[in-house]
């Protein structure tokens, strides 16, 4: 039996603005945060949920349960929709929203073609995956499993026209400034809104977020998350953050330097492994032993992120280059350098 949601939270800015935390389950019991901002006749929602049913009916719930804070609030006086990053927990409900509000979304411009050219942003993505699995040694059976895993549920999504595309630097509204955040998504978005930073996946309480190679998706890797990590500590004044999963953060450097060395420990490990050539797949199974269903899959494709961060900066090499000259299917196997 799932467990049921929290209640919303209520966040009160210096400046009377209000922030309010709906957590919904997006799968199973895994929960993700959306936002509703408040200030005076604006109203936003950050983030939309999955779409499942289940999340939509948690969607639905919290926001009436905005009523016990006195505030009036109907879908219909939305005055906008923000998307924090393509990946489906976060704009999965925006093919239900659409049915309540006319609400104009906005989203960063590289993850646009995820809410607009769904089906397209899929088929390609699929693809430079099940490449990726090849390469990383996995075999035929393990592929097909793999791939239904990560196509399993996203085919409900159907999308459409988008209103605003954000960048960098834009102030959405006269309320939000953006800053693009990629690594995790290319097209991830934080929102400052005074002295609260809405932090999407980028830093999470407890969790590392979850990477993926660029290969896979241009725009996706370690390189880029470090980058946007830089960025956040150069923001001044964050008095708390609030995250697309787990509970606000009160010390937003603390955290950031935690996951910087969460990644320098793993990257420690894989290079101590690969004093043994070792291909993507034995990396993973190594430093991810627990893991299992889907779990697995976003094991190897963070294992994929770390040797290509390590790979581009020439400490690791391939030791099987001959076979990879010979067979083209054949599986690189990475050594410490």
């Amino acid at each position: 039996m799932l467990s049921p949601p929290t209640p919303p939270t209520r966040h009160t800015l210096h400046d009377g603005t209000l922030i309010y935390s709906l957590p919904v389950r997006v799968f199973g019991d895994f929960t993700a945060n959306v936002y509703v901002l408040r200030r005076g006749d604006y109203a936003a929602l950050i983030d939309t949920g999955s779409g499942t049913v289940q999340s939509n009916a948690d969607l639905d719930a919290g926001f009436a349960a905005l009523s016990d804070y006195g505030e009036s609030l109907s879908w219909a006086d939305l005055s906008r929709i923000v998307v924090t990053h393509g990946h489906i927990d976060h704009h999965g409900g925006l093919d239900y929203l659409r049915t309540l509000t006319a609400a104009p979304v906005a989203v960063h411009e590289l993850d646009r073609p995820i809410l607009s050219a769904y089906r397209e942003r899929l088929v390609l993505t699929s693809r430079a995956l099940q490449a990726f699995l090849v390469e990383a040694g996995v075999d035929a059976a393990g592929v097909d499993a793999f791939m239904a895993m990560y196509t399993g549920g996203k085919h409900r999504f159907k999308g459409g026209p988008i209103e605003t595309t954000l960048h960098h630097g834009d102030v959405l509204d006269g309320v939000f400034r953006v800053i693009h955040t990629p690594g995790h998504c290319p097209g991830q978005v934080c929102l400052r809104v005074g002295e609260v930073l809405l932090s999407a996946d980028q830093v999470l309480a407890h969790t590392t977020p979850h990477l993926s190679a660029e290969r896979i998706t241009p725009g996706n890797g370690l390189s880029h998350y470090l980058h946007s990590l830089d960025l956040l500590d150069a923001e001044e004044g964050v008095e708390l953050t609030l995250a697309g999963h787990e509970e606000p953060i009160v010390d937003l450097r603390a955290r950031t330097a935690s996951v910087r060395d969460s990644h320098e420990r793993k990257m420690k490990r894989i290079l101590d492994l690969c004093s043994a050539p070792h291909n993507l797949q034995a990396i993973s199974a190594e430093l991810y032993p627990r893991v299992k269903n889907y779990d697995t899959l976003l094991a190897l494709e963070k294992v994929g992120a770390l040797v290509e961060y390590l790979s581009a900066r020439g400490q690791v090499r391939v030791a099987n280059l001959s076979q990879m000259e010979a067979n083209p299917t054949a599986a690189p196997l990475y050594q410490t350098a």
